[in-house]
């Protein structure tokens, strides 16, 4: 892996050791420090780029569309993103079909078979697995036909290329910054999104890599809550009284830490150190609830993968290398002040902030 752009990691130590130092930059300017020929937040690429000579086609095209799910508001945004993308192409592009998973293996299968059956162009899929999409990804290799996955992990020698984010990283560094604010001791909650999946898993993996290391402290339980408020909120109300001793909440999701601070809160709890995900509810939660002396740390999960996706894809049926793995990581929010810079009161709590989306959609899709 070749580090186009290693602004983002001294961005990150940077942080880490001073808590006032992006006082004077605004949320533009933060996003800025990690975009590298010219898309935003990509910050590495992989030395191998894909000979894409077999794929060239005269346009306009169709390009199949397969999301995992659309269960949350992240999913909603993360779509909204390749169609907007779309639009900067014209007719270019003849098509987007479009087609859910609802995170169910055999429906994204059988949709992978659809698309390829109404004759698209190219493919842009957010896998629902790791490992169960191989025959049919075989399948549509063979007919030159190029698979961009965007988001979720899978074995890059079944796709053409792969574009996302490092939620080993995620759950790794915000573990690390749970662990020092409970100074190494204490009972943490966790909470991740649906058991399984390849997002869930890799972030729970790096946290876990981290409290592993530190004996002192005690994982009580690990609860999915499907990356949801109101599951997440009522997961944590049954746990409570189970546990009168908690120093810490990992989470995997910012819809999740809402719901888990609301619990705390109904139940008269003083609220702990939690991880959070910088969506804008779980910001502006953060903000309101600093008075009881609440902190916590965000990561910045960008929803643009899939216009990156498709910009590849397009690159891709025009014959143009590509690399076979893009790196798309937003700066983590890592205190209060960079809180605010990234929190929009005058969106709703759905809006995330790591994106590529104009100012138009975003009021139109988030305004309260």
């Amino acid at each position: 892996m070749r580090r186009l752009h290693i602004l983002f990691t001294v961005l990150l130590l940077v942080l880490l050791a001073s808590n006032g130092v992006l006082l004077a930059q605004s949320a533009g300017e933060i996003s800025s420090a990690t975009e590298v020929l010219g898309w935003e937040y990509v910050i590495s690429i992989s030395d191998e780029m894909v000979d894409t000579s077999a794929f060239v086609k005269a346009p306009p095209y169709r390009i199949g569309f397969l999301t995992g799910f659309q269960g949350n508001t992240w999913a909603i945004q993360f779509t909204r993103e390749l169609f907007e993308e779309a639009e900067k192409y014209g007719d270019l592009i003849a098509e987007i079909v479009h087609l859910d998973a609802n995170l169910e293996i055999p429906r994204q299968i059988s949709s992978l078979e659809d698309v390829v059956a109404k004759g698209v162009d190219a493919i842009v899929i957010d896998p629902v697995s790791p490992t169960a999409l191989g025959g049919v990804l075989e399948m549509i290799k063979q007919k030159n036909i190029p698979v961009i996955a965007a988001s979720s992990q899978i074995p890059l020698e079944q796709v053409t290329a792969w574009v996302g984010r490092n939620d080993y990283e995620y759950g790794k560094v915000t573990a690390i910054w749970l662990a020092e604010k409970m100074g190494y001791s204490g009972n943490i909650i966790a909470l991740s999104g649906v058991a399984g999946n390849p997002v869930a898993e890799e972030r729970w993996k790096g946290a876990k890599d981290v409290f592993d290391q530190h004996p002192g402290i005690k994982v009580l339980t690990r609860q999915f809550a499907e990356w949801g408020f109101a599951q997440a909120k009522g997961v944590m109300a049954s746990l409570l009284p189970a546990y009168p001793q908690i120093d810490g909440v990992w989470s995997g999701g910012g819809a999740m830490t809402q719901g888990a601070m609301q619990a705390f809160q109904d139940a008269g709890r003083e609220l702990v150190p939690m991880v959070g995900e910088a969506n804008n509810g779980f910001l502006l939660d953060w903000m309101k609830a600093s008075d009881q002396g609440f902190e916590s740390i965000a990561f910045n999960n960008p929803t643009n993968h899939t216009a990156i996706a498709l910009r590849l894809a397009l690159k891709a049926l025009r014959g143009e290398p590509i690399p076979i793995r893009v790196d798309a990581n937003a700066p983590y929010i890592l205190n209060l002040d960079t809180a605010k810079l990234y929190a929009r009161p005058d969106l709703a709590d759905g809006y995330w902030v790591g994106t590529s989306l104009s100012e138009e959609t975003l009021k139109e899709m988030w305004s309260e």
